[in-house]
């Protein structure tokens, strides 16, 4: 009768290539250990703290390490984030992320629409106490109104409708202000800059309403003539003609929207 032996392996056999593996991503860490250390080293305590903060909130300030400077693909709408007083941080990071994803979307939509594309050159977005700042500002070539006219160009009216949609999403009380340069109408005419404020913001209002935004999510429409200037230091330039539109997030501990609905008693 024949004997069946079975086969038993050493104890030290070949182990393959797995410390290649580990080594390789022990020789990466180091690399990127190194590049960081080195970052740090020849940036300033200015650019440290605005990255830091970046990784905080989502948000640059505008200067040299804004998004708009850094977007090579879609144009990009100036963000910045103070720290202003009084104001937790929990309510501060949630107007940034608010902020973040109404400059997404928007851009998203720039990228396939080049006159969008052309007025959001022109619109800043700004993170403040009350909640998140939207100004579209003209320029010389009357991009968004024509002087001395009510009447909304067609690339201000297709940036309204596309921020419509988003507005209505945040479900956040808004105000609509309408601003004009310090230009004054000739003696005896009917219109004034205070009117010429209003009608714009009007019929911006009527656009959004159009667009997506409900109509209790407006509390206010205002004329602000050429009170609040874009630039003081020149009361004609084409910049202090423009929209804007202040977004009310609540501070933390204040109710919502949809909260503070008032309900007509019977």
């Amino acid at each position: 009768m024949a004997r069946r032996f079975k086969k038993v392996d050493g104890g030290h056999g070949h182990h393959g290539g797995a410390w290649k593996v580990a080594y390789a991503d022990f020789v990466t860490a180091m690399m990127a250990l190194f590049m960081v250390m080195w970052l740090l080293a020849s940036t300033d305590q200015q650019s440290r703290k605005e990255i830091s903060n970046y990784f905080r909130t989502g948000l640059l300030p505008d200067g040299d390490l804004s998004m708009n400077r850094a977007a090579q693909i879609t144009p990009s709408v100036i963000q910045t984030s103070p720290s202003p007083a009084q104001t937790s941080e929990e309510a501060l990071d949630e107007r940034a992320e608010a902020a973040r994803e109404l400059v997404n979307r928007l851009n998203r939509l720039a990228s396939v629409d080049g006159e969008l594309a052309r007025v959001m050159r022109n619109v800043h977005v700004e993170v403040i106490q009350d909640g998140i700042l939207i100004e579209a500002v003209d320029e010389d070539r009357g991009l968004l109104f024509d002087l001395a006219s009510a009447r909304l160009n067609e690339p201000l009216e297709r940036f309204l409708r596309a921020l419509g949609p988003a507005l209505g999403v945040l479900d956040r009380p808004i105000e609509i202000n309408g601003h004009t340069d310090a230009r004054p109408f000739v003696q005896g005419a009917r219109l004034s800059n205070w009117d010429l404020s209003y009608q714009r913001a009007e019929a911006a209002r009527e656009i959004l309403e159009a667009a997506g935004v409900a109509p209790r999510q407006i509390t206010g429409v205002f004329a602000r003539g050429a009170s609040q200037l874009y630039i003081p230091s020149d009361p004609l330039a084409p910049q202090n003609r423009r929209l804007s539109i202040l977004v009310k997030i609540a501070r933390t501990g204040d109710t919502k929207l949809a909260q503070t609905e008032h309900v007509v008693p019977k």
